[in-house]
């Protein structure tokens, strides 16, 4: 192996192991089009939709197939629907009727995260483009649960608090800042989870490709630093899908209420 590698550039090597992530993204690739609009399907679209499918069989099928005694597998349905009902009613009783969507966005999220730790998968939530469209979603559900409860104008008017000064100026400015912080709030669950996902297998990949620069010595450091790494991704796997669920819950709750608070 160490002959092989001496045998390649030390630039083409670097380029080889930047681009290996990437080009990752490329493969199992069917290509598929519509006119000039290209939807091809490729490696992160076939996690996704496995994703969706262990999702799918975690929350629908795991419902239907409740047992008076219980087995492992109802036991874990039965603690993330405990759990679901916690993040419902963050501000107020109303808003736990999205609990289901919630609880099905936290267990989404956490098993395309877990699945991005397997070997020679696609981390699906480390692709930006995923991570948008979700948090566009939690744009959408927000501002359409703030005009549907509050309606329009009484929801378009609590952007602007009561009792300003100089109301001609600052209700403009104040109204100006909150509509940009309604989109701001959701763009920045998409980047954190974005973010945090992919920074976490860069520096895991960064650990084990130090042994194809320097050779199998640095080995006794980068992997096991590469083991503490992975353990800490579980965690932030877990972390970073209940930030986005929970922030969620709460987006949507706040414009439901934004008239009382």
């Amino acid at each position: 192996m160490r002959a092989m590698l001496a045998q390649i550039g030390q630039n083409e090597l670097r380029e080889k192991i930047l681009h290996t992530f990437e080009a990752a993204r490329h493969a199992w690739h069917i290509p598929l089009h519509i006119g000039p609009i290209d939807i091809s399907i490729n490696k992160s679209i076939w996690f996704l939709w496995i994703g969706a499918a262990v999702t799918f069989l975690i929350l629908f099928v795991g419902s239907r197939l409740l047992k008076d005694r219980p087995g492992a597998y109802q036991v874990i349905v039965e603690e993330l629907y405990g759990f679901g009902r916690n993040l419902g009613g963050q501000v107020g009783e109303e808003g736990r009727k999205w609990f289901p969507y919630t609880l099905s966005l936290f267990v989404f999220i956490l098993v395309l995260n877990f699945i991005g730790l397997i070997p020679n998968t696609y981390p699906v939530t480390a692709n930006i483009s995923f991570t948008l469209v979700l948090a566009l979603l939690t744009f959408i559900l927000t501002q359409y649960e703030g005009f549907r409860r509050n309606g329009a104008g009484t929801y378009l008017k609590s952007f602007a608090p009561p009792g300003l000064p100089l109301k001609p100026l600052m209700v403009p400015f104040m109204w100006g800042i909150e509509v940009l912080g309604e989109f701001t709030k959701p763009l920045t669950l998409g980047m954190r989870l974005y973010a945090n996902i992919l920074a976490g297998h860069l520096i895991i990949y960064v650990f084990l490709g130090l042994i194809l620069y320097f050779g199998s010595v640095v080995a006794i450091i980068s992997v096991p630093l590469s083991v503490v790494f992975y353990a800490f991704e579980i965690f932030v796997a877990i972390l970073q899908a209940y930030i986005f669920a929970i922030l969620t819950q709460v987006y949507i709750e706040l414009a439901m209420f934004r008239e009382d608070h």
